[in-house]
Protein backbone atom coordinates (compact mmCIF):
# COMPACT_ATOMS: atom_id res chain seq x y z
CA UNK A 1 0.00 0.00 0.00
CA UNK A 2 1.38 3.22 -0.99
CA UNK A 3 1.62 6.61 0.91
CA UNK A 4 -1.38 8.06 -0.39
CA UNK A 5 -3.44 5.34 -0.31
CA UNK A 6 -2.41 5.03 3.42
CA UNK A 7 -3.58 8.77 4.31
CA UNK A 8 -6.78 8.39 2.60
CA UNK A 9 -7.53 5.68 4.40
CA UNK A 10 -6.40 6.99 8.00
CA UNK A 11 -8.42 10.29 6.86
CA UNK A 12 -11.47 8.49 6.51
CA UNK A 13 -11.25 6.52 9.63
CA UNK A 14 -10.34 9.58 11.61
CA UNK A 15 -13.66 11.69 9.81
CA UNK A 16 -16.09 8.18 11.39
CA UNK A 17 -14.35 8.80 14.69
CA UNK A 18 -15.03 12.56 14.61
CA UNK A 19 -18.86 12.34 13.41
CA UNK A 20 -19.53 10.25 15.89
CA UNK A 21 -17.84 11.79 19.08
CA UNK A 22 -19.86 15.19 17.13
CA UNK A 23 -23.02 13.49 17.62
CA UNK A 24 -22.25 12.94 20.75
CA UNK A 25 -21.32 16.99 21.36
CA UNK A 26 -23.71 17.98 19.64
CA UNK A 27 -26.64 15.79 21.32
CA UNK A 28 -25.13 17.49 24.64
CA UNK A 29 -24.95 20.62 24.05
CA UNK A 30 -28.72 20.49 22.29
CA UNK A 31 -29.98 19.10 25.49
CA UNK A 32 -28.57 21.78 27.58
CA UNK A 33 -29.57 24.43 25.55
CA UNK A 34 -33.04 22.91 25.34
CA UNK A 35 -33.01 22.67 29.11
CA UNK A 36 -32.15 26.38 29.64
CA UNK A 37 -34.89 27.11 27.44
CA UNK A 38 -37.02 25.20 29.62
CA UNK A 39 -35.94 26.70 32.73
CA UNK A 40 -36.41 30.46 31.35
CA UNK A 41 -39.85 29.69 30.74
CA UNK A 42 -40.62 28.25 33.57
CA UNK A 43 -38.82 31.07 35.73
CA UNK A 44 -41.04 33.16 33.88
CA UNK A 45 -44.37 31.35 35.00
CA UNK A 46 -43.90 30.92 38.35
CA UNK A 47 -41.62 33.77 38.72
CA UNK A 48 -38.46 34.69 40.75
CA UNK A 49 -39.89 33.18 44.44
CA UNK A 50 -39.89 29.41 42.73
CA UNK A 51 -36.28 30.03 40.91
CA UNK A 52 -34.03 27.88 43.22
CA UNK A 53 -37.13 24.86 42.99
CA UNK A 54 -37.35 25.49 39.10
CA UNK A 55 -33.59 25.03 38.98
CA UNK A 56 -32.66 22.22 40.74
CA UNK A 57 -36.16 20.29 39.19
CA UNK A 58 -34.79 21.26 35.56
CA UNK A 59 -30.75 20.55 36.18
CA UNK A 60 -31.48 17.12 37.82
CA UNK A 61 -33.23 15.33 35.07
CA UNK A 62 -31.25 17.13 32.47
CA UNK A 63 -28.23 16.02 34.41
CA UNK A 64 -29.31 12.76 34.30
CA UNK A 65 -30.71 12.56 30.77
CA UNK A 66 -27.09 13.62 29.79
CA UNK A 67 -25.47 11.26 31.24
CA UNK A 68 -27.58 8.70 30.04
CA UNK A 69 -27.28 9.50 26.57
CA UNK A 70 -23.43 10.15 26.97
CA UNK A 71 -23.63 6.51 28.46
CA UNK A 72 -24.96 4.58 25.67
CA UNK A 73 -22.89 7.00 22.96
CA UNK A 74 -19.86 6.12 24.84
CA UNK A 75 -20.80 2.20 25.17
CA UNK A 76 -21.64 2.02 21.29
CA UNK A 77 -17.77 4.17 20.52
CA UNK A 78 -16.15 1.60 23.55
CA UNK A 79 -17.64 -1.46 21.78
CA UNK A 80 -15.61 -1.23 18.49
CA UNK A 81 -12.50 -0.29 20.48
CA UNK A 82 -12.78 -3.47 22.67
CA UNK A 83 -13.43 -5.92 19.74
CA UNK A 84 -9.98 -4.45 18.54
CA UNK A 85 -8.60 -4.87 21.98
CA UNK A 86 -9.92 -8.46 22.16
CA UNK A 87 -8.19 -8.75 19.56
CA UNK A 88 -4.76 -7.14 19.49
CA UNK A 89 -4.41 -9.35 23.06
CA UNK A 90 -4.92 -12.39 21.32
CA UNK A 91 -2.42 -11.49 18.91
CA UNK A 92 0.04 -10.83 22.12
CA UNK A 93 -0.33 -14.21 23.19
CA UNK A 94 0.55 -15.62 19.81
CA UNK A 95 -2.18 -16.49 18.04
CA UNK A 96 -1.78 -14.89 14.64
CA UNK A 97 -5.34 -16.80 13.63
CA UNK A 98 -7.73 -14.29 15.21
CA UNK A 99 -9.46 -12.35 12.65
CA UNK A 100 -11.92 -9.28 12.88
CA UNK A 101 -15.66 -9.05 11.86
CA UNK A 102 -15.66 -6.27 9.46
CA UNK A 103 -19.16 -5.02 9.56
CA UNK A 104 -18.52 -5.30 13.28
CA UNK A 105 -16.52 -2.42 13.24
CA UNK A 106 -18.32 0.64 12.83
CA UNK A 107 -16.42 3.60 11.84
CA UNK A 108 -13.23 1.24 12.75
CA UNK A 109 -13.95 -0.88 10.03
CA UNK A 110 -10.77 -0.01 7.81
CA UNK A 111 -8.63 -0.67 11.04
CA UNK A 112 -10.25 -4.15 11.38
CA UNK A 113 -10.01 -4.49 7.52
CA UNK A 114 -5.58 -3.85 8.08
CA UNK A 115 -5.75 -5.47 11.35
CA UNK A 116 -6.85 -8.71 9.83
CA UNK A 117 -4.25 -8.10 6.84
CA UNK A 118 -1.35 -7.82 9.72
CA UNK A 119 -2.76 -10.92 11.34
CA UNK A 120 -2.17 -12.90 8.07
CA UNK A 121 1.62 -11.31 7.30
CA UNK A 122 2.29 -12.64 10.98
CA UNK A 123 1.02 -15.83 10.17
CA UNK A 124 3.05 -15.83 7.17
CA UNK A 125 5.86 -14.94 9.05
CA UNK A 126 5.54 -18.10 11.63
CA UNK A 127 5.18 -20.39 9.08
CA UNK A 128 8.08 -19.36 7.49
CA UNK A 129 9.83 -19.66 10.91
CA UNK A 130 8.71 -23.04 11.86
CA UNK A 131 9.84 -24.27 8.20
CA UNK A 132 12.77 -22.91 8.43
CA UNK A 133 13.90 -23.96 12.03
CA UNK A 134 12.88 -27.61 10.19
CA UNK A 135 14.62 -26.44 7.22
CA UNK A 136 17.70 -25.98 9.56
CA UNK A 137 17.67 -28.96 11.93
CA UNK A 138 17.52 -30.75 8.44
CA UNK A 139 20.62 -28.97 6.84
CA UNK A 140 22.64 -29.20 9.91
CA UNK A 141 21.90 -33.02 11.01
CA UNK A 142 22.99 -34.70 7.62
CA UNK A 143 26.19 -32.97 7.41
CA UNK A 144 26.78 -33.55 11.50
CA UNK A 145 25.67 -36.93 10.81
CA UNK A 146 27.66 -37.26 7.37
CA UNK A 147 30.74 -36.20 9.25
CA UNK A 148 30.09 -38.36 12.18
CA UNK A 149 29.93 -41.03 10.31
CA UNK A 150 33.22 -40.61 8.45
CA UNK A 151 35.13 -40.17 11.10
CA UNK A 152 33.83 -43.39 12.46
CA UNK A 153 34.91 -45.09 9.59
CA UNK A 154 38.42 -43.62 9.21
CA UNK A 155 39.44 -44.48 13.17
CA UNK A 156 38.79 -48.57 12.00
CA UNK A 157 42.33 -50.31 11.02
CA UNK A 158 40.53 -51.85 7.76
CA UNK A 159 40.40 -48.97 5.94
CA UNK A 160 42.65 -48.47 2.61
CA UNK A 161 44.35 -45.86 1.44
CA UNK A 162 41.87 -44.50 -1.38
CA UNK A 163 39.11 -45.37 1.10
CA UNK A 164 40.69 -42.98 3.60
CA UNK A 165 41.03 -40.11 0.85
CA UNK A 166 37.51 -40.35 -0.44
CA UNK A 167 36.05 -40.13 3.44
CA UNK A 168 38.45 -37.11 4.01
CA UNK A 169 37.08 -35.05 0.92
CA UNK A 170 33.72 -36.19 2.09
CA UNK A 171 34.22 -34.97 5.39
CA UNK A 172 36.39 -31.50 3.86
CA UNK A 173 32.96 -31.42 1.65
CA UNK A 174 30.61 -31.42 4.72
CA UNK A 175 32.46 -28.96 6.67
CA UNK A 176 31.88 -26.70 4.04
CA UNK A 177 28.55 -26.54 3.76
CA UNK A 178 28.22 -26.10 7.68
CA UNK A 179 30.35 -22.98 7.70
CA UNK A 180 28.35 -21.75 4.46
CA UNK A 181 25.09 -22.73 6.20
CA UNK A 182 26.33 -20.20 9.23
CA UNK A 183 27.68 -17.42 7.23
CA UNK A 184 24.68 -17.16 5.42
CA UNK A 185 22.77 -16.63 8.49
CA UNK A 186 25.20 -14.26 10.23
CA UNK A 187 25.00 -12.33 7.03
CA UNK A 188 20.83 -11.81 6.68
CA UNK A 189 20.71 -10.95 10.19
CA UNK A 190 23.34 -8.63 9.79
CA UNK A 191 21.29 -7.24 6.31
CA UNK A 192 18.10 -6.96 8.48
CA UNK A 193 19.31 -4.32 10.46
CA UNK A 194 21.49 -2.51 8.18
CA UNK A 195 19.95 0.37 6.40
CA UNK A 196 22.74 2.36 4.68
CA UNK A 197 25.86 1.20 2.86
CA UNK A 198 29.13 1.99 4.24
CA UNK A 199 32.28 1.56 3.58
CA UNK A 200 32.33 2.26 -0.28
CA UNK A 201 34.95 2.78 -2.32
CA UNK A 202 35.33 2.88 -6.34
CA UNK A 203 36.55 -0.24 -8.19
CA UNK A 204 36.42 -2.76 -10.88
CA UNK A 205 33.02 -3.86 -11.19
CA UNK A 206 33.78 -6.27 -14.30
CA UNK A 207 36.80 -7.13 -12.75
CA UNK A 208 35.18 -8.45 -9.61
CA UNK A 209 32.69 -10.18 -11.34
CA UNK A 210 35.48 -12.52 -13.16
CA UNK A 211 37.44 -13.22 -9.60
CA UNK A 212 33.81 -14.65 -8.58
CA UNK A 213 34.15 -17.02 -11.79
CA UNK A 214 37.61 -18.20 -10.59
CA UNK A 215 36.02 -19.03 -7.39
CA UNK A 216 33.60 -20.81 -8.49
CA UNK A 217 35.23 -22.57 -10.81
CA UNK A 218 36.08 -25.85 -9.24
CA UNK A 219 31.74 -25.86 -8.79
CA UNK A 220 31.43 -25.32 -12.40
CA UNK A 221 34.54 -27.59 -13.58
CA UNK A 222 32.94 -30.57 -11.55
CA UNK A 223 29.58 -30.63 -13.86
CA UNK A 224 31.44 -29.81 -16.96
CA UNK A 225 29.42 -26.47 -17.40
CA UNK A 226 30.27 -24.13 -20.07
CA UNK A 227 30.44 -20.38 -18.66
CA UNK A 228 30.67 -17.61 -21.02
CA UNK A 229 32.12 -14.87 -19.28
CA UNK A 230 33.04 -12.68 -22.67
CA UNK A 231 30.31 -10.41 -22.11
CA UNK A 232 31.85 -9.00 -19.15
CA UNK A 233 32.78 -5.38 -19.66
CA UNK A 234 35.51 -3.42 -17.17
CA UNK A 235 33.19 -0.96 -15.55
CA UNK A 236 33.80 1.72 -12.77
CA UNK A 237 31.12 1.23 -9.66
CA UNK A 238 31.26 3.21 -6.84
CA UNK A 239 29.90 1.01 -4.16
CA UNK A 240 30.87 -1.54 -1.07
CA UNK A 241 32.98 -4.29 -2.60
CA UNK A 242 32.25 -7.12 -0.02
CA UNK A 243 28.89 -6.61 -0.51
CA UNK A 244 28.88 -6.88 -4.32
CA UNK A 245 30.62 -10.17 -3.63
CA UNK A 246 27.77 -11.70 -2.10
CA UNK A 247 25.47 -11.05 -5.00
CA UNK A 248 27.90 -12.37 -7.60
CA UNK A 249 28.75 -14.79 -5.49
CA UNK A 250 24.76 -15.86 -4.61
CA UNK A 251 23.86 -15.50 -8.02
CA UNK A 252 26.87 -17.56 -9.69
CA UNK A 253 26.35 -20.32 -6.84
CA UNK A 254 22.11 -20.63 -7.64
CA UNK A 255 23.28 -20.87 -11.17
CA UNK A 256 25.10 -23.57 -11.03
CA UNK A 257 23.46 -25.23 -8.65
CA UNK A 258 20.23 -25.55 -10.74
CA UNK A 259 21.82 -26.22 -14.36
CA UNK A 260 22.87 -30.33 -15.06
CA UNK A 261 25.75 -31.32 -16.52
CA UNK A 262 26.98 -29.98 -19.84
CA UNK A 263 24.80 -27.09 -19.30
CA UNK A 264 26.19 -23.22 -19.77
CA UNK A 265 26.16 -20.13 -17.86
CA UNK A 266 26.33 -16.66 -19.34
CA UNK A 267 27.69 -13.43 -17.48
CA UNK A 268 27.03 -10.06 -18.99
CA UNK A 269 27.72 -6.29 -18.14
CA UNK A 270 25.92 -3.35 -19.57
CA UNK A 271 26.99 0.42 -19.13
CA UNK A 272 24.62 3.19 -19.53
CA UNK A 273 24.57 6.71 -18.53
CA UNK A 274 22.77 6.41 -14.89
CA UNK A 275 22.70 2.18 -14.41
CA UNK A 276 25.01 -0.57 -14.70
CA UNK A 277 23.14 -3.87 -15.85
CA UNK A 278 24.62 -7.19 -14.72
CA UNK A 279 22.65 -10.26 -16.50
CA UNK A 280 23.50 -14.00 -15.19
CA UNK A 281 21.73 -16.54 -17.29
CA UNK A 282 21.47 -20.13 -17.29
CA UNK A 283 20.15 -23.56 -19.10
CA UNK A 284 18.97 -24.88 -15.69
CA UNK A 285 15.59 -26.07 -14.72
CA UNK A 286 13.95 -23.04 -14.79
CA UNK A 287 11.26 -21.76 -12.41
CA UNK A 288 7.76 -21.86 -11.95
CA UNK A 289 5.35 -18.67 -11.96
CA UNK A 290 4.43 -19.32 -8.47
CA UNK A 291 8.01 -19.57 -6.99
CA UNK A 292 9.03 -16.42 -8.91
CA UNK A 293 6.66 -14.66 -6.94
CA UNK A 294 8.25 -16.17 -3.47
CA UNK A 295 11.67 -16.44 -4.73
CA UNK A 296 13.33 -13.23 -3.09
CA UNK A 297 11.74 -14.14 0.40
CA UNK A 298 13.81 -15.20 3.37
CA UNK A 299 13.62 -18.77 3.78
CA UNK A 300 11.55 -20.01 0.62
CA UNK A 301 12.50 -23.02 -1.38
CA UNK A 302 10.82 -23.72 -4.48
CA UNK A 303 12.25 -27.44 -3.99
CA UNK A 304 10.60 -28.69 -0.89
CA UNK A 305 12.51 -32.12 -1.27
CA UNK A 306 15.71 -30.91 -0.05
CA UNK A 307 17.25 -32.48 -3.01
CA UNK A 308 19.21 -28.89 -3.48
CA UNK A 309 21.21 -27.87 -0.40
CA UNK A 310 20.43 -25.18 1.39
CA UNK A 311 18.21 -22.80 3.38
CA UNK A 312 16.61 -20.29 1.11
CA UNK A 313 18.59 -17.41 1.90
CA UNK A 314 20.56 -17.01 -0.79
CA UNK A 315 18.77 -15.22 -2.86
CA UNK A 316 17.55 -13.07 -0.09
CA UNK A 317 20.60 -11.69 1.03
CA UNK A 318 20.91 -11.29 -2.65
CA UNK A 319 17.46 -8.69 -2.98
CA UNK A 320 18.34 -7.08 0.54
CA UNK A 321 21.78 -6.01 -0.52
CA UNK A 322 20.54 -4.72 -4.36
CA UNK A 323 17.84 -2.65 -2.43
CA UNK A 324 20.49 -1.21 0.12
CA UNK A 325 22.56 0.21 -3.12
CA UNK A 326 19.06 1.40 -4.15
CA UNK A 327 19.04 -1.18 -7.56
CA UNK A 328 16.54 -3.54 -9.04
CA UNK A 329 16.92 -7.39 -9.59
CA UNK A 330 14.46 -9.08 -11.46
CA UNK A 331 14.44 -12.91 -13.09
CA UNK A 332 12.78 -14.27 -16.10
CA UNK A 333 12.42 -18.22 -15.87
CA UNK A 334 11.11 -20.73 -18.25
CA UNK A 335 11.06 -24.61 -17.16
CA UNK A 336 13.30 -26.54 -18.67
CA UNK A 337 14.54 -23.69 -20.59
CA UNK A 338 16.88 -22.04 -17.91
CA UNK A 339 16.60 -18.30 -16.16
CA UNK A 340 17.52 -14.86 -16.46
CA UNK A 341 18.93 -12.56 -13.19
CA UNK A 342 19.46 -9.42 -14.01
CA UNK A 343 20.90 -6.84 -11.29
CA UNK A 344 20.56 -3.12 -12.01
CA UNK A 345 22.88 -0.46 -10.21
CA UNK A 346 22.64 3.20 -10.04
CA UNK A 347 26.62 4.65 -10.38
CA UNK A 348 27.38 6.16 -7.75
CA UNK A 349 29.18 9.93 -7.31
Amino acid sequence: MNKSTRKRKKTSVNRKIFFLLTVQSGIIVLTALGSLFIMELLIRHFKAAYADLTFLAIVIPVAVVMGVVNYFLTQVAYRYVSYLTEGIERVAQGDYSVRLEYRKGGPLAEVFGDFNKMCAELSNVELLKNEFLNDYAHELRTPIMSINGFAKLLLENEVTEEERKTYLELIAEESKRLAELAKSTMVMARLDTQTIVGDREEYNLGEQLRQCVILASMDWNKKSLNLDGTGIRDVQYNGNKALMQEVWYNLLSNAIKYTPKGGEIRISVDEEEENITVKISDTGEGIDENAIKHIFEKYYQADKSHSAKGLGLGLAIVDRIVKLCDGKISVESKLNEGSVFTVTLPKWR
